[in-house]
């Protein structure tokens, strides 16, 4: 049960990093290149689907449910569950809480732009998410190799 949870947490985690990886690169030089209509249009939708998505919201939840049920099961004597408690902590903080107070402040104020006329604030918006999304790369990333040497 605890390799089966350390697992599932260090999965979690990890594909996190590879969708904070990629939003931070090959997003962010997309949205760069597209004309503020292009890039207002793409941006809400890209929000609105990530939003929603039931994979992304299990996978943002999963390292934190993974760390509580460690902290109240036997472990195996060669681990490491603080690690894993620890990455879970930090996960929830940096990824989760953050998501919360940063993120979704930005996918409300994109989800109210007109959809007959670009915003003002395209560029700012998209830089905003660019930057807090930071944040949350960092998190998922220690959080992953916590629960790697969790195991």
């Amino acid at each position: 049960m605890y390799r089966l949870f350390t697992f599932f947490g260090l999965l979690s985690a990890a594909m996190l990093v590879g969708l904070m990886t990629t939003l931070l690169t090959v997003m962010r030089g997309v949205w760069l290149k597209e004309s503020d209509d292009t890039a207002a249009s793409s941006f809400k939708n890209f929000l609105a689907h990530a939003a929603r998505n039931r994979i992304l919201s299990t996978l943002s939840i999963m390292p934190v449910i993974s760390a509580i049920v460690i902290a109240f099961i036997k472990s195996p004597a060669d681990s490491h569950p603080h690690d894993a408690i620890i990455g879970g902590g930090i996960f929830f903080i940096g990824f989760f809480l953050w998501t919360a107070f940063f993120n979704l402040p930005i996918y409300k104020k994109v989800d109210a732009w007109p959809a007959d006329k670009t915003p003002n604030d395209v560029r700012t918006l998209i830089k905003r998410f660019h930057d807090v999304n930071i944040v949350r790369l960092l998190a998922a990333l220690i959080a992953t190799v916590l629960f790697f040497m969790a195991i």
